[in-house]
């Protein structure tokens, strides 16, 4: 059966669309503000502060646990002392990179013990003595490599190691030494360093001379550095004067043209005396009598006269004048460096057996504990005489006294003071025209 559907009402059709769509809108935004809603609810006041922009970030700390080892510092410095018949020359590196060098395949140890340390410094002695080579007015100088040896503390800053004293191999250096003999007073002083090892590719040398230093660098393009004196290198202290003694004029005496002269004029008597007549006249027996006379001039002849006129040393004001030159002296042999130089100027003020005793004493008291080579320069002295009393066994005589030495020594680019006083006896002797210790006994030795 059929329905007769009406008229339709086109404006109730619209609006009741229109009010099922603004419902399903008004659906779809509720749930949309309930969402943004819930997610507003989850934020702290922290993440709603740095999404308006206005909080700053911080720098993520990282964990004690975590953090990476610092790595050891990288060290290579050079030193040159430049001194009187000596130039020196040293170089610091961090243990570290010496050890790699050395055996890239070994892992590094953490610390150094007494046992590494030696092991090191052996292994190390034959394959480091060219790394450095100097001339001295335009002429190569045959060094002497001193040693190598293992430094605690910083280049210019090192500190005394106790004996067997292990150190961490981050803090440890290894430092090297080389010596060579030079003219007193050099103008110009070139020192080549071939030691450029692992990424090294420059080493800053400071240079010392008397109070004064400055810097140069040797690189691997330049390798060689040139130090000129101009004038500011110190030249050694002169010796002291010692007084002499008076001795009387002498006179030559020919024994053998006197035997000569005798001799001839006893041939001649008696062959006057016999008669006889020589063998183509006396002529020829004259000058050959004169001819021995005037060749036999030179030989054989003996002094007469010329005795030393030794004075009585009594008072304290003229042994002083005697010994503190002398003393003196003794240290200032000690500039050289050649051994042989050491005793030609030992030899003008000592006397015997004591020449070989005093060299070996003052070589042990002007050196630097554990560091051969390094010589103090002893550049203040002072002698005080205590008493003063003729020598029974000869014509010098005996003081009890006491003297003062100070001097200053450059090591490891920083400078150490030795001061070292003594009480002794000493006897001083007349030797031909000259005073000279011949005796010392040290009751007492300090160092100060």
């Amino acid at each position: 059966m059929e329905k007769t559907v009406g008229p339709v009402n086109l404006r109730n059709t619209i609006t009741n669309n229109s009010a099922a769509m603004t419902g399903r809108a008004l659906f779809f935004a509720f749930a949309l503000m309930g969402s943004a809603w819930a997610q507003t609810l989850q934020l702290d006041s922290a993440d709603m502060l740095k999404s308006s922009g206005i909080s700053q970030s911080k720098p993520a700390v990282a964990s004690s646990e975590t953090a990476a080892p610092v790595a050891p510092a990288k060290i290579a410095q050079g030193y040159l002392y430049v001194e009187p018949y000596q130039a020196r020359f040293e170089m610091l590196m961090d243990a570290s990179r010496f050890l790699h060098w050395l055996n890239p395949l070994k892992d590094q140890p953490k610390n150094l013990d007494d046992a590494a340390q030696k092991a090191a410094c052996s292994a190390a002695r034959e394959q480091v003595l060219d790394w450095c080579r100097l001339s001295a007015g335009g002429m190569r100088i045959e060094g002497n490599f001193i040693g190598v040896s293992v430094v605690k503390g910083k280049p210019g800053a090192t500190l005394p190691m106790a004996p067997g004293e292990a150190l961490e191999t981050s803090e440890a250096m290894f430092g090297f030494t080389w010596e060579f003999p030079t003219p007193p007073g050099p103008d110009e002083i070139i020192v080549e360093w071939r030691g450029f090892i692992e990424e090294i590719q420059t080493l800053p040398v400071r240079i010392f001379f008397g109070s004064q230093s400055e810097v140069l660098e040797a690189s691997t393009f330049l390798p060689k550095i040139s130090w000129k004196a101009q004038g500011r290198l110190p030249l050694p202290a002169p010796l002291a004067k010692v007084p002499e003694i008076t001795v009387s004029d002498s006179f030559p005496l020919p024994v053998a043209t006197i035997l000569w002269v005798l001799g001839g004029a006893l041939f001649l008597s008696f062959v006057r005396l016999r008669d006889q007549h020589l063998p183509g006249g006396s002529m020829p027996f004259v000058g050959a009598w004169v001819l021995g006379a005037v060749l036999s001039w030179p030989i054989l002849n003996i002094n007469i006269g010329g005795k030393a006129e030794v004075p009585d040393v009594i008072e304290k004001k003229t042994a002083e004048a005697i010994l503190t030159p002398l003393l003196r002296n003794v240290y200032r042999a000690f500039d050289h460096r050649s051994e042989s130089e050491i005793y030609d100027v030992l030899a003008r003020s000592v006397e015997g057996e004591l020449l070989r005793k005093l060299y070996l004493e003052t070589i042990q008291a002007l050196t630097l504990e554990g560091r051969e080579g390094t010589r103090v320069t002893i550049s203040e002295f002072s002698a005080d005489i205590t008493g003063v009393n003729p020598d029974p066994d000869g014509d010098g005589f005996i003081t009890e006294c006491q003297w003062t030495a100070m001097g200053n020594v450059g090591h490891w680019g920083h400078s150490h003071t030795r001061v070292n006083r003594y009480n002794a006896k000493v006897t001083i002797t007349p030797v031909g025209s000259a005073w000279k210790i011949t005796q010392l006994d040290v009751t007492e030795a300090r160092r100060l």
